[in-house]
């Protein structure tokens, strides 16, 4: 019998000060990411009742810009909010005679009586499309831009899918990308295409540009938190490597409390753009104290570049004890041994159980990448008024998801039964926006609305982070790469779908996309409710803790018989 240690865990340790300040600096990736990801909220804004209207024939002499609110009277129908009960302007549509009847009254010839601007037109009620829009917005945001109203409006949508096109194509290309380049200097790559291609995302003054500069950047985003995610899960272990993956989607929630302020000193949709890439530049002035992936280096022949990686590592920790005087050698025997070869995708289907969790769990992250997105695009439907707070609020349930998950994950056996039942419930509550007393007004409404929305929100949130976290638990160690590869591109190919969910309320009523993300909600809590899995860090008994130093895994140890 003879065991072979990991000479790389031996000197890093599970944790340390050195991989705490490499694991704070990455985390920083994800602010840019989320604001990038989530800035259509703040850049296509629905319009207000008044700032959006059907643009008058040029033909209409008589109709002036000094005039346009009695045009909207009188060439718009009126239509009841079911929902609300309030009688508002359909702004889509317009009476075939709008102009004839505009004519009669601005001139006031050729009638025996005045007509007041909200009497219908003669013709009855007759309603066809408006084809052509005036805008008079108080924010010039993507919406009056591009034209993106009424039947257009899937549009935004639109956009929204190919920034997340960029965010499966981004994945896929940073892991081609580490083949020959190190995780670090992917993040640097990452960071100054940001810039570059952020800022042109706002100065474009083409929807189609708009929309392939939007994908870029979600491509760069992609490079730069997949590098780090690969240095922070190669620098820690055990216990610590679960908490750094499972808390890595919290400063994604920072970001999105962060977007509404940045969002308030801008006054147009292309300053914001411009205003959510610069700060990246202080990312590239961090990078230099950002280390690369000790095992990526070594893998690559690099050892000289390793060695300094972990010599720096121990004096930043203050254990340079833990480095071997035959350092060298070791790392040159542990660069020469053969990795075993890499395992099919068909190989991690390897019993019944195992199946049964495999496809409880592709279809939990078909359902729950969803959910998790749409929940917080649908927040647009509440009003822009309340944007603002509405976003910090659901940034704030992602916070208490995030860490309910990890509270499931580190405290509980039954982790997926308990995140299971709290998504039924959450699909349960979303449901109830349908019997919200109708007299309820203004932000007590919106408030009782986000409730509604946001518990679900809360228990998607943690779900998610069971998923990001323990997935790679569903099969062995050899095979883990494979499983984790292939289920982040099945569950970002399912993430294209998220925008459309929204887009359904402009067809069908702006309840329908909630009552479809709580009955998905509710589906993928039955679903995963049959995934069966061990605890994720069985509690140490004294025989182990008498067994392994205290400061390291036993995991590292692989034994040969």
């Amino acid at each position: 019998m003879t065991y072979k240690t990991d000479v790389i865990g031996d000197i890093l340790g599970p944790i340390g000060k050195w991989q705490l300040k490499a694991i704070f600096l990455i985390y920083l990736t994800k602010i840019p990411s989320s604001w990038f990801m989530a800035c259509v909220i703040f850049t296509a804004p629905a319009p207000e009742h008044g700032e959006v209207y059907c643009k008058p024939s040029t033909s209409s002499v008589a109709i002036g810009p000094h005039n346009h609110t009695d045009w909207i009277k009188i060439a718009h129908p009126m239509i009841e909010d079911p929902h609300d009960k309030e009688f508002k302007f359909d702004y889509c549509n317009v009476y075939n005679d709008a102009h004839e009847h505009a004519e009669l009254f601005f001139n006031d010839t050729g009638m025996e009586h005045h007509i007041e601007p909200w009497q219908k037109p003669h013709a009855g009620d007759n309603i066809i499309p408006c084809e052509n829009f005036e805008y008079r917005p108080e924010y010039v945001s993507v919406v009056t831009q591009f034209d993106l109203v009424c039947s257009r409006d899937v549009m935004i949508a639109v956009t929204q899918f190919f920034h997340l096109f960029g965010v499966l194509w981004g994945g896929i290309i940073a892991t081609k990308l580490m083949e020959f380049i190190s995780p670090k200097r992917l993040m640097l790559l990452g960071m100054f295409a940001q810039i570059f291609s952020g800022c042109l995302t706002g100065l474009v003054n083409n929807y189609w540009l708009h929309v392939f500069f939007r994908c870029t950047s979600a491509i760069c985003c992609g490079q730069m938190y997949t590098g780090g995610q690969v240095i922070f899960t190669d620098i820690t272990s055990g216990k610590y490597k679960t908490s750094a993956i499972a808390l890595f989607e919290q400063f994604w929630s920072i970001g999105l409390i962060l977007l509404p302020g940045v969002a308030y000193y801008w006054s147009s949709w292309t300053y914001l753009y411009i205003a959510i890439s610069c700060p990246t530049v202080i990312l590239i002035y961090l990078y230099r104290w950002i280390p690369d992936s000790p095992r990526w280096l070594l893998k690559n022949g690099m050892i000289e570049e390793a060695k300094e990686v972990l010599i720096e590592a121990a004096e930043f920790n203050g254990t340079p004890d833990r480095i071997p005087k035959d350092l060298d050698v070791l790392l040159q025997a542990e660069m020469e041994c053969e990795a075993p070869p890499q395992p099919s995708w068909f190989s991690i289907w390897e019993n019944k159980r195992t199946t049964i969790n495999l496809i409880c769990c592709h279809i939990g992250w078909s359902i729950y990448i969803m959910v998790y997105y749409a929940w917080l695009l649908n927040i647009r439907v509440y009003g822009r008024q309340y944007l603002e707070v509405n976003t910090v609020v659901a940034a704030i349930s992602e916070l208490i998801g995030v860490f309910s998950g990890y509270y499931f994950i580190m405290c509980t056996t039954r982790k997926w039964m308990w995140t299971s039942l709290f998504n039924m419930v959450g699909g349960l509550v979303g449901y109830s926006i349908w019997f919200l007393p109708p007299e309820i007004k203004g932000p007590e409404k919106v408030a009782l609305q986000m409730c509604t929305s946001m518990v679900a929100k809360i228990a998607v949130s943690s779900t998610l982070c069971l998923l990001t976290t323990c997935t790679q638990e569903l099969v062995p160690p050899e095979k883990r790469k494979v499983l984790g590869y292939w289920s982040t591109v099945w569950a970002r190919t399912w993430l294209l779908g998220a925008p459309f969910i929204g887009a359904l309320g402009y067809f069908y009523g702006k309840f329908i996309p909630q009552t479809i993300l709580a009955t998905m909600t509710f589906m993928g809590g039955v679903i995963t409710s049959y995934i069966e899995i061990p605890r994720t860090h069985p509690k140490k008994c004294k025989t182990n803790e008498a067994k392994y130093p205290a400061e390291l895994s036993p995991e590292i140890f692989t034994v040969k018989l």
